[in-house]
């Protein structure tokens, strides 16, 4: 384990907003499989091997043969034979995807109808109110979620209704991938927006709970508008029943597109972008799971990239989502992608997908770079105030408030009077010593068990046990961090003393 940096070193800032997410998240099974159109059940690695396939040929993905679904609590992507490094490992069109910049017709149904007026159309509409969304509303870049969502909202409106083509690939092979979605119960279990305040408050994570509280207000108003436009749509009563299951169902489809898109840029031959960065869902490519690329190459590692190709300045008509090798990738072995910054630290990733990352630190690499999010961190306490910490870096904040304390605790200490003398270096033995007490400390009441207090939570339901482990899972990631960040500063401390760099 290698000795923690000095304090002059990484300062790790607290970050509470949700980062948007990049790409798939974990793919359970679902419970119900059996959707209309489609006999393709899961029950055996066979059965779905067959389903991804037939899948690729909808689709008109590529290759047809080399992919299947593994079996498991969790399914990933692994290949049939190997890819070698800059090989493609999929490649799907661009057209066989959701894209957040062809929103349905209902959803842009205001904008639409200030078109109509302005061109000499209808004037005596009644739906012109408050709530009309302009063109800037309908492609801004925050509300990209929304509109994914409303496109897989009206696939699922255009089944009800009957207006689908059963002949039509794009329709079939959809049908199949949604055959192949979590289970939705499931999903929603292990998003922390939907969790409970006494399920959130057994992590033991405020920037956790932060975060939740910023998504849950930024979803409610998405999911409100949302529903008003099915409604219109649907032409439904304003009824307490129909309008609660139009919620519900408008976040089963957000609960999809926060978990399963991905953000790709929009760039010419030169590396010039063109325009603003596309958010897609891609069947097929959102069954890959991820992998660190900042860990050593081996098990739960990244092994592969992706990115647009075949793309023309303001033509995306074949273009072609492409997933590459980034190393030698050996038959049977997982696909995984980085899911970049949305996916760490833990609790970001719990936040963002639904699944707490392995933490395991003989694997992580140490990164000079200063401004990439830190793969692993834990919140610290001192002194009443919030620290995040990683295992190879102190907050030099944490080290001033760690050493007032120490002269305050120990004035008459002599070795607090000759380290006294290093003016240059707060970091020292004794304030290292002091810190990593105080780690060890926090990281054993992580993993005390949090009283539980009478409530009317089910705590039996399958979904809040599901919810509730996640919880404990976050704990446990934090506990191992910061027994590591206490162990570095223990090593430390009883190394001989060096002046900071």
């Amino acid at each position: 384990m290698a000795p923690i940096k000095s304090f002059v070193g990484k300062f790790t800032k607290a970050a509470f907003t949700v980062a948007a997410p990049r790409s798939s998240s974990s793919n359970s099974p679902a419970t119900d499989t059996n959707t209309a159109g489609t006999s393709c059940i899961i029950s055996t690695g066979d059965i779905s091997s067959f389903c991804l396939e037939k899948m690729c040929k909808l689709f008109k993905a590529a290759p047809v043969d080399n992919l299947y679904l593994s079996t498991g609590e969790e399914r990933g992507v692994c290949l049939h034979k190997p890819v070698e490094k800059g090989g493609v490992v999929l490649s799907i069109p661009i057209e066989s995807c959701f894209r957040d910049d062809e929103p349905p017709r209902w959803y842009e149904r205001a904008a639409g109808l200030e078109e109509d007026v302005e061109a000499g159309g209808d004037t005596n509409n009644n739906n012109g109110d408050d709530n009309d969304i302009t063109d800037y509303e309908r492609y801004n870049p925050s509300a990209w979620a929304s509109r994914l969502t409303a496109s897989l909202l009206d696939m699922e409106l255009n089944q009800g209704r009957g207006e689908i083509n059963a002949d039509d690939d794009l329709t079939l092979g959809r049908e199949i991938w949604q055959s192949l979605l979590p289970d939705k119960d499931r999903l929603r279990a292990s998003l922390p927006v939907h969790w409970g305040e006494e399920v959130l408050a057994t992590s033991k994570c405020t920037a956790l709970e932060l975060a939740v509280d910023s998504a849950y207000f930024a979803r409610a108003t998405a999911v409100m508008n949302l529903s008003e436009e099915l409604q219109r749509a649907l032409d439904c009563k304003d009824e307490g029943a129909e309008v609660e299951m139009l919620e519900r169902k408008c976040h089963n489809a957000l609960d999809i597109v926060q978990t399963r898109a991905c953000r790709v840029e929009r760039k010419c031959e030169d590396g010039v972008q063109w325009g603003p960065p596309l958010r897609i869902l891609a069947p097929i490519f959102d069954f890959i799971n991820h992998g660190s690329s900042r860990t050593k190459a081996g098990d739960g590692s990244a092994n592969a990239s992706f990115g647009i190709e075949n793309e023309l300045t303001f033509d995306m008509h074949n273009a072609k989502l492409v997933v590459r090798a980034s190393r030698d990738i050996l038959e049977g072995e997982e696909v995984l992608i980085d899911y970049g910054d949305s996916a760490r630290p833990a609790w970001r990733c719990l936040t963002s997908y639904g699944f707490v990352p392995e933490y395991n630190i003989d694997l992580e690499i140490d990164t000079e770079e200063e401004e990439q999010n830190v793969e692993h961190v834990a919140e610290l306490w001192m002194n009443g105030l919030r620290f995040e910490v990683d295992p190879h870096s102190v907050p030099f904040d944490l080290v001033e408030v760690a050493a007032a304390q120490a002269l305050l605790d120990q004035e008459d200490d002599d070795e607090v009077e000759e380290e006294e003398e290093e003016e240059d270096n707060l970091l020292t033995p004794y304030v290292a010593r002091a810190i990593a007490k105080r780690a060890t400390e926090a990281a054993f009441h992580l993993i005390t068990e949090p009283e539980m207090v009478d409530s009317e939570e089910d705590w039996d339901s399958p979904e809040l046990v599901h919810a509730a482990s996640l919880a404990g899972l976050l704990r446990w990631s934090q506990h191992r961090v910061l027994l590591a960040f206490a162990d570095n500063l223990k090593l430390f401390s009883s190394s001989p003393s060096e002046e900071a760099e």
